[in-house]
């Protein structure tokens, strides 16, 4: 946990670095009116935004009953924004969830995994809809623990992300400031997991509900 913190306040130093280094762009970049003669947006422009929300995962094992708990998904991002309708995202996110995990007709076999993915999405958002905004892009997750803990021990349950996902999302501007987005991420392959001397292979998906702030 302190090194996902250490991380994110890496990039939020990063992504204030860039923002200042944009800003004379960004203000000199106005170059349209509307009707009545006032300025919009500029034509160019760098969102910052901090995003908090639940996360679900969806998972599928071939020898153990899963049942995964509703779990937490904190994110920075930076957009680079073009024309208020397309746009390059990147985030920062950390999710953390819990799963009940169990073998088939076994009693006292169930246990609780506690798991912590660490993922980047680099997202093509289109914006030309009104409030709406469609969000395509990879995930890289590069960095994912799951455990459980025995009175004697702390076992790996190992990863349930893979390194490579994909993931789709539909947003809406609730205000200037304030955005909700639904997100779908997939994986494109299984991990390999452990659990009470089994070895066994894990699909799973991810559902995510995020309120953004954008400054």
């Amino acid at each position: 946990m302190r090194g996902v913190i250490r991380y994110m306040a890496l990039l939020l130093v990063a992504l204030c670095a860039a923002s200042s280094v944009s800003a004379q762009s960004q203000f000199s970049a106005y170059g349209h009116a509307d009707y009545n003669g006032r300025i919009g947006r500029p034509r160019s422009s760098v969102e910052m935004g901090v995003h908090l929300g639940a996360s679900y995962m969806l998972s599928s094992a071939d020898a153990v009953e899963l049942n995964p708990q509703l779990g937490i998904r904190g994110a920075l991002s930076m957009s680079l924004c073009w024309n208020e309708y397309v746009a390059v995202q990147m985030e920062l996110a950390y999710i953390h969830n819990k799963i009940d995990a169990a073998l088939p007709n076994a009693s006292q076999s169930e246990q609780s995994v506690k798991n912590g993915v660490f993922e980047i999405p680099l997202l093509f958002s289109f914006r030309g809809l009104g409030p709406l905004r469609f969000n395509l892009g990879p995930v890289l997750s590069l960095a994912g623990t799951a455990r459980y803990d025995l009175p004697e021990e702390r076992i790996e349950f190992g990863r349930l992300r893979p390194t490579l996902a994909l993931a789709a999302g539909v947003g809406v501007e609730l205000s200037r400031h304030i955005v909700l987005e639904a997100r779908y991420t997939s994986s494109f392959t299984s991990t390999e997991n452990y659990f009470e001397g089994v070895m066994f292979s894990t699909t799973s998906h991810w559902l995510g509900f995020n309120l953004g702030y954008v400054f």
